[in-house]
C-alpha cells in the first residue's frame, strides 16, 4: 500500500477513536475462536474423508485416476492451508475492533493473506475438478461442448482472482506492511484504497457464487434422461441436496459481506466483520470437495455394506454324535434355531446349502434348509465362531 492508501486511511482510524465501540461489549459468537473450531473442523475433517476415499477408489478399485482426481487432491490441500490459517488469523486478533489490534494488525494481516489467497485458488480447482468430472460423464454432444465454455471460462476468471490474491502488492510484504520504504505497489486485494479493496472483494464473491450456480445445473439433465430407477434418482438428489448447500453457502458469503457495506465507518472496521465471511467460506469449501467426491466413492462404500449382509436365513439342527459309534448319529436331542433369532453373527458369502460342519467335541451342524432374508446373520456356538 502506498503513501495515498495511508492517507485514506488515516481518517478512518481518526474517525474510530473519536467514537470508539465499546471495549468491554460481548463480540458476536462467530467471532470466537472456539466458535471457528466448533463450526469448521467437524466439515473440513469430513471433506478430507470424502477425498481420501475417492483417491482410494479411483488409483486401488477403478485403477482410472484423472486430472478431476489431482484437482480435488489440490483443492483439498489448500482448504487445509486455508482454514488453518483463518483459525491463526482469529488467535491473532481478526474479530477484534481493528483500533484494539492495531498493534497487532500486521501480524493478523499474514494471516488473512495466506487464508484469503489459499480459499480462492481452492474455489477455482473444486470447479475445476468437478468440470472435468463432467468431461468424463458427457461424451459428445450439446452437455460436453456447454461444459468446455464453462471450463474455459472458470480457467480465465480462476487464473486472474488467483494472482491478484496472491500477488495483491509488490513485494508481497506490502500487504501487511503498511509503513514499508520505499511503499509497495499494490492493487484490487491489496487495499490501495478502501473502495477498491471492497469491490475486488464483493466481484470475486458474487462471481464466485454465480459460477457455483451454473456448474450446478450442467448435470442436472441428467433427471431428464428416461428409464431412471427410483435409486438413481434418490441418489441424484442426494447430490443435488448437497449441491445446494454449496450454492447457500457462496450466497451467505456474498451477504455477510454486503450488509456491512454504506453502514458508516463500521464498513471499514473489516477485521471485525470478517470471521462470519470467512467462517461461510470455509463451509462452501467443504461442502464442494464432499460434493465432488461422493458419486465417485458412494457406490463402492454401498457395495462394500452390502457384502456384510447375508440375504438367507438358515435353520440349524443340531445332532448329538454317539461315541461308541463314530460312523452312526443318533438323534439323542434336536434343536432348531432360525438365524434370525440370533443376536450374534455369522458371516458368509455364498449359499451354505447342503454343507455340514463338524468339531471334535462338539455337536454335528447340519445346514438344512435355507430361506430369503433381509438381515445380518451371524452364529457362534460354545464361544466357538462357526464360518463357511
Amino acid at each position: 500500500m502506498g503513501e495515498s492508501a495511508m492517507n485514506e486511511f488515516m481518517p478512518i482510524i481518526l474517525e474510530m477513536m473519536k467514537n470508539p465501540p465499546d471495549a468491554n461489549e460481548s463480540i458476536p459468537v462467530v467471532n470466537h475462536f472456539s466458535t471457528a473450531i466448533a463450526v469448521t473442523m467437524p466439515f473440513l475433517v469430513l471433506s478430507v474423508v470424502a477425498v481420501g476415499l475417492r483417491l482410494y477408489t479411483r488409483l486401488h478399485l477403478v485403477r482410472e485416476p484423472g486430472w478431476d482426481d489431482v484437482f480435488v487432491a489440490i483443492a483439498v490441500i489448500l482448504n487445509l492451508v486455508g482454514q488453518t490459517t483463518f483459525l491463526g488469523g482469529v488467535k491473532a486478533g481478526i474479530g477484534q475492533h481493528l483500533i484494539y489490534i492495531l498493534g497487532r494488525l500486521p501480524n493478523a494481516m499474514k494471516w488473512f493473506y495466506v487464508a484469503n489467497a489459499a480459499y480462492t485458488s481452492t474455489t477455482v480447482c473444486i470447479k475445476l475438478s468437478l468440470i472435468l468430472q463432467y468431461l468424463r460423464l458427457f461424451r459428445e454432444g450439446y452437455r460436453r461442448t456447454i461444459t468446455l465454455i464453462v471450463l474455459a471460462v472458470v480457467v480465465l476468471w480462476g487464473g486472474t482472482f488467483s494472482f491478484m490474491a496472491w500477488f495483491p502488492c509488490f513485494p508481497v510484504s506490502g500487504f501487511w506492511n503498511k509503513t514499508k520504504a520505499p511503499p509497495a505497489t499494490c492493487y484490487a486485494f491489496g487495499y490501495r484504497t478502501t473502495h477498491e479493496a471492497r469491490n475486488t472483494l464483493f466481484a470475486f464473491a458474487g462471481s464466485n457464487m454465480s459460477l457455483d450456480i451454473l456448474v450446478f445445473l450442467i448435470p442436472l439433465t441428467e433427471y431428464f434422461q428416461p428409464n431412471l430407477k427410483r435409486k438413481q434418482v434418490l441418489a441424484m438428489t442426494g447430490l443435488f441436496g448437497v449441491g445446494l448447500i454449496v450454492i447457500l453457502m457462496a450466497v451467505l458469503r456474498l451477504w455477510s459481506g454486503l450488509k456491512y457495506n454504506n453502514r458508516g465507518i463500521i464498513m471499514y472496521d473489516y477485521t471485525f466483520w470478517l470471521p462470519e465471511v470467512l467462517v461461510f467460506s470455509c463451509l462452501e469449501i467443504d461442502f464442494a470437495i464432499i460434493c465432488a467426491s461422493m458419486p465417485i466413492f458412494w457406490p463402492s462404500v454401498v457395495a462394500a455394506w452390502n457384502q456384510i449382509y447375508v440375504t438367507k436365513e438358515v435353520i440349524v439342527t443340531v445332532e448329538h454324535r454317539d461315541d461308541d459309534n463314530k460312523g452312526d448319529l443318533e438323534m439323542a436331542r434336536t434343536s432348531s434355531r432360525r438365524s434370525n433369532e440370533s443376536t450374534e453373527g455369522l458371516v458368509t458369502e455364498n449359499s451354505t446349502e447342503g454343507r455340514s460342519f463338524f468339531i471334535e467335541d462338539l455337536p454335528t451342524l447340519r445346514i438344512v434348509q435355507i430361506q430369503p432374508l433381509e438381515e445380518t446373520v451371524r452364529m457362534s456356538w460354545g464361544g466357538t465362531a462357526l464360518k463357511k
